[in-house]
């Protein structure tokens, strides 16, 4: 059984299959990991280092993937620190001394983890669950797409990060009439604060109204209007037909008509009453998408 042992006083990582005892060098980054099994899971991320819970230790990413890989340990033992010999750093050269003198070893207080068995108990072992990565102050979230037991025992985790940096593109306020800006970008703001982290019916609905947003007052531009006219989203796609014809603006139509879709599916009654599938998690990022492709299909994005 593998172990990872933490120091609080210098940040210096040890490793060890019967316990943390070999210094790591260079020391590798380590964050605090919290298993998202639904949005109440978000309260549960720490505020500070405790040395208990989940600890995730990078191994390598690509960021043109956003593909993220590392070994996830959980805490061994009730207490946050404790004692143990351990082998004199090579950065810390008073160690070295010290050590001169004790067998090699010196003593360290520890915060110790073993591997994540706990992940492993979870249904198909955790993926496609979110593990958010930090503290309540500064986290990310990440998607596990797969879960491995490698040769050490060690937990290896494969992790795709879900934000929507590069999906919803910023907005380019001299596109947008200066009346019309607020509106457009409070719409956008309650989706990137709701992606990845609200149910998915939620995200959906926020996508919606951003999309009536953008629409309306992209066409009052397009149409040269005094003020925006308030409609359904259903009834945008139409009156894009209309202004441009049934061959033009295709893809822009599609992509609102993608959303616009969606959204009766999170409703009890609708989706008895048509025999809809269930919106998913998956549905909701397609609506992030689409939406972000609405953003660029009129040049709004900056």
């Amino acid at each position: 059984m593998a172990r990872l042992g933490f120091d609080r006083r210098t940040g210096l990582v040890y490793e060890g299959m019967d316990g943390p005892t070999h210094p790591v060098w260079p020391t590798p980054a380590l964050s605090q990991a919290t298993l998202i099994e639904g949005p109440d899971d978000l309260q549960r991320i720490p505020s500070d280092f405790d040395g208990l819970g989940w600890t995730f230790i990078d191994g390598s990413f690509d960021p043109g993937s956003r593909i993220r890989r590392g070994r996830l340990f959980q805490k061994f033992g009730p207490a946050s620190w404790e004692p143990t010999q351990v082998e004199a750093h090579p950065a810390i050269n008073s160690d070295l001394l010290k050590a001169a003198n004790n067998g090699g070893r010196v003593s360290k207080e520890l915060s110790v983890y073993y591997e994540c068995t706990d992940l492993l108990q979870k249904r198909n072992r955790g993926e496609g669950l979110q593990l958010a990565l930090g503290r309540k102050d500064g986290h990310s979230l990440w998607r596990i797409l797969q879960t491995e037991r490698i040769a050490s025992g060690d937990v290896l985790v494969t992790l795709r990060a879900e934000s929507v940096f590069g999906v919803i593109s910023e907005l380019d306020s001299t596109q947008i009439a200066t009346d019309g800006l607020p509106g457009v970008q409070a719409a956008l703001d309650r989706v990137v604060n709701s992606a990845y982290r609200e149910l998915p019916q939620s995200v959906v609905d926020h996508c919606r109204n951003a999309a009536v947003m953008l629409t309306s007052r992209w066409m009052q531009k397009v149409t040269s209007s005094a003020s925006p006219i308030e409609q359904d989203l259903g009834q945008w796609i139409n009156a894009l037909r209309r202004q441009f014809g049934d061959g033009e603006r295709v893809a822009l139509r599609s992509a609102l008509e993608t959303i616009n879709r969606l959204h009766p599916r999170g409703k009890d009654n609708e989706s008895f009453k048509y025999s809809l599938r269930q919106i998913d998690e998956l549905d909701a990022e397609y609506a992030l998408h689409a939406l972000g492709f609405v953003i660029r299909e009129v040049n709004w994005g900056r």
